[in-house]
């Protein structure tokens, strides 16, 4: 049965227990909520929020959804569909942040970031970690999302990036989404490719992981 948030005790209201209790207290549900603002026609924000994360599985899945899909949702619409996407695509941001100024001292280091931030996606996508001598993080970013991996990895494009954060080291990382992270053929004349490109410049080409799921592949790992 549906029901209205203020017909709720104010205590479990999601922006009263926010205030009072705090962000921790709240459920998945309850922050989307927030976000949302209200509902649609006999359905509350709160309702609305439950039925968005059991279409989408979770967080992370909704997180892929495009807008034209988080909008066609019932009781979404354009206005809500891009509230979701740009409070999601903060979080990633800031996910993709914290990296920033760690140190990485094997592919593992690297891969739990990755598989975090990555491994729900269901389009492929292709980018790089740039570091230091010291291999201190200076920056994580995807340069390219979508498409055929082949055609959508500029690695002129990659070097340039390189060059203007100042990294004098570089892991590069791509998804498979079909969950499989062993690398093709192509996977591997791609790392040869970028290799030889990065050397041109004095970078180092530490490692290349595919992610895959939950699984990952590490070029350096497989030597």
């Amino acid at each position: 049965m549906s029901y209205r948030i203020k017909d709720l005790p104010e205590s479990s209201r999601p922006r009263e227990k926010l205030w009072e209790r705090g962000e921790g207290a709240l459920s998945d549900a309850e922050l989307l909520a927030i976000i949302l603002g209200s509902g649609s026609r006999g359905k509350s924000a709160l309702d609305l929020a439950h039925e968005l994360l059991k279409e989408g599985g979770g967080l992370k899945e909704l997180a892929s959804w495009s807008l034209d899909k988080l909008s066609s949702f019932a009781g979404m619409g354009r206005a809500k569909a891009a509230q979701v996407k740009a409070a999601l695509s903060l979080a990633g941001r800031l996910s993709s942040g914290s990296l920033k100024g760690k140190r990485i001292k094997s592919p593992l280091d690297a891969v739990e970031f990755l598989k975090a931030m990555f491994s729900f996606r269901k389009r492929e996508f292709f980018g790089a970690i740039y570091l230091n001598q010291s291999n201190l993080v200076l920056k994580a970013e995807v340069l390219h999302s979508g498409g055929r991996k082949n055609s959508m990895v500029d690695v002129g494009l990659l070097m340039k990036r390189a060059l203007e954060i100042g990294a004098t080291r570089l892991i590069i990382f791509h998804n498979h989404p079909s969950g499989n992270p062993e690398p093709s053929a192509q996977d591997r004349a791609l790392t040869e490719r970028i290799r030889k490109a990065a050397s041109l410049l004095d970078i180092d080409l530490l490692d290349h992981i595919i992610i895959g799921g939950d699984k990952f592949f590490s070029f350096e790992e497989g030597g």
